[in-house]
């Protein structure tokens, strides 16, 4: 199959390379086929490209790679709706909005989208840690880790 991805142009791809997201992103629950695409070999940057719409993609992070102290709390019935026997099987993404001045980026650490690595299922959560916000200024993050 092949799709015109909105960073990518034209690129390849089989139904195994695509994510579900039970119930879509939040502002967007229509859409649930995605295909992610590595901006970088680590995956630490990725664009979620949406398959029933060419022109809506995200621009997920690794939060790990920007805040290593991240450290987002699970519920039992989360990982029973993702099929997953365990964390070990969940991959982390947080929505970001990069702006001109990556200092001014911003990440949304308060809910982000939690994929079962095996299965490709995922979901985006709300999690109920007042630490994280909605906008994270990549910034600020930085400075904090500097100290």
């Amino acid at each position: 199959m092949n799709i015109n991805a909105k960073y990518f142009g034209e690129v390849s791809y089989e139904k195994d390379d695509t994510i579900h997201i039970i119930n879509g992103l939040f502002g967007f629950e229509s859409y649930t086929s995605y295909l992610p695409l590595s901006f970088q070999e680590d995956d630490s940057m990725i664009s979620l490209q949406n398959l029933e719409d060419e022109t809506l993609s995200f621009i997920l992070i690794n939060p790990f790679m920007i805040y290593p102290d991240y450290s987002p709390k699970l519920s039992k019935n989360d990982l029973k709706e993702l099929e997953a026997n365990s964390i070990e099987d969940i991959s982390f993404y947080v929505i970001s909005v990069i702006r001109d001045s990556v200092d001014k980026s911003t990440v949304n650490l308060r809910a982000p989208l939690v994929v079962n690595a095996l299965n490709r299922k995922a979901k985006q959560i709300m999690l109920d840690q007042p630490e994280y916000t909605f906008r994270h200024i990549l910034g600020n993050i930085k400075q904090k880790e500097g100290k």
